[in-house]
């Protein structure tokens, strides 16, 4: 155990702030560190885990509790709470395992998921030094790392509730996890002593036909490289951009058409849409009457299945129906082809006549304006209104 505390290792104040801390941990790391001063590895060991306690806060506050930053051994063995209660896993852990993959979000056209598509992505990936083979300067010159004592992990303390800590087993960040460094001096001149360099490198991806949005493509092993592990997979994750027109639900599309008002009384085969893959596709209807948001179903045309590329959903097709525009005028023979509806006579209630009133078409556009105005109307009045019972209220008093 220390003779001496953090703070007096680093020379300040119990008081200190965390900028103060930060500071004098520089001066003295600078003045400490074995590739300048040879005789300071032992010194900037102690300024090292000081400074790695007392500049996190949760660890700050254990080690002003308790002392050295770690927990006392008997804390809970008076109420028969020790590791058969917790699991050894809550206060020792083991490191966390590295990083398997890195994963990149790779966007995609809705017509790339339906026909299939072979990319070639040119990156820029970590591969192992090939003048060190990965040791990062000359093998010879490695030393047992000070930050871990050589362990490539470190204890690590956190507060996970009041006056409760537990501590966890963290990669050292100065060595990598490898437990050895090398001095300034001794690094590889082609890799500054990272053990890595960046080269360029170009993969390419297979978007079979019935992906989806969000499922992965894995490029095994073509990641980046370390020193001591194995390299990392390359995982891309589709990202579907939205479809102008087609809308995708499972192995299902979706599109909206127009036809009108002839095709929706009497039939019609005519090319209805350009499909995704750019084939033109005619759609026949010869019997009903079809209503605006009618939906026709085509079997066979929707999304391929992605292990069944010849297997494909339904397509469904949304109708609008174009009606002739206000200057038409029908003739009156086609009154007499069209069913006739007998409607029910409102009856009168006050025996008076009925009304006659002559009826003008009116744009959408021109009903919602209308709409909001009269609402805008009707706000102001009961403003009006609030303001004058207010004032009858104040002559009352």
């Amino acid at each position: 155990m220390a003779t001496r505390s953090y703070y007096e290792i680093l020379e300040i104040e119990e008081t200190a702030t965390d900028s103060e801390i930060k500071r004098a941990y520089r001066k003295l790391a600078m003045k400490y560190h074995p590739d300048k001063n040879p005789a300071g590895a032992e010194m900037f060991k102690e300024i090292s885990h000081a400074y790695e306690t007392l500049s996190d806060p949760s660890k700050r506050a254990a080690y002003d509790q308790f002392g050295d930053g770690d927990l006392p051994e008997d804390m809970f063995g008076g109420f028969g709470m020790g590791d058969g209660f917790f699991g050894e896993s809550m206060f020792t852990g083991g490191p966390p395992p590295p990083p398997k993959a890195e994963i990149h979000p790779l966007e995609v056209t809705l017509e790339d998921l339906f026909r299939g598509k072979k990319l070639r992505l040119k990156l820029v990936r970590s591969t192992i030094c090939k003048q060190c083979k990965g040791v990062g300067g000359k093998k010879a010159a490695l030393h047992e790392c000070y930050a871990c004592n050589g362990k490539g992990v470190r204890l690590s303390a956190r507060q996970v509730a009041p006056g409760l800590f537990s501590q966890t087993q963290v990669g050292c960040t100065v060595c990598n996890r490898t437990g050895k460094v090398v001095p300034d001096s001794k690094k590889c001149k082609r890799c500054k002593g990272r053990g890595v360099t960046d080269e360029k490198d170009t993969v390419e991806i297979s978007i079979e036909p019935g992906m989806s949005d969000g499922q992965r493509i894995v490029l095994a092993g073509k990641g980046d490289q370390k020193p001591g592990q194995d390299p990392l997979d390359l995982v891309f994750v589709l990202r579907q951009i939205p479809h102008s027109k087609f809308t995708r639900l499972g192995d299902s599309l979706s599109v909206k058409a127009q036809i009108d008002l002839a095709e929706a009384l009497c039939g019609f085969s005519r090319v209805l849409l350009t499909h995704l893959d750019g084939h033109p596709l005619e759609v026949s209807h010869k019997s009903g009457v079809l209503k605006p948001g009618d939906v026709l179903r085509i079997s066979g045309e929707g999304m391929p299945q992605e292990k069944r590329p010849r297997s494909r959903g339904d397509l469904y097709i949304v109708l609008d129906i174009k009606f002739p525009d206000s200057k038409w005028k029908p003739d009156s023979a086609l009154a007499e082809l069209l069913p006739q509806t007998a409607w029910p006579t409102p009856s009168s209630s006050t025996g008076a006549p009925a009304k006659v009133a002559a009826g003008r078409p009116i744009s959408e556009d021109e009903y919602t304006a209308r709409m909001r105005e009269q609402s805008r109307n009707a706000h102001h009045a009961d403003q009006g209104h609030e303001y004058q019972d207010a004032g009858s209220g104040c002559q009352q008093q």
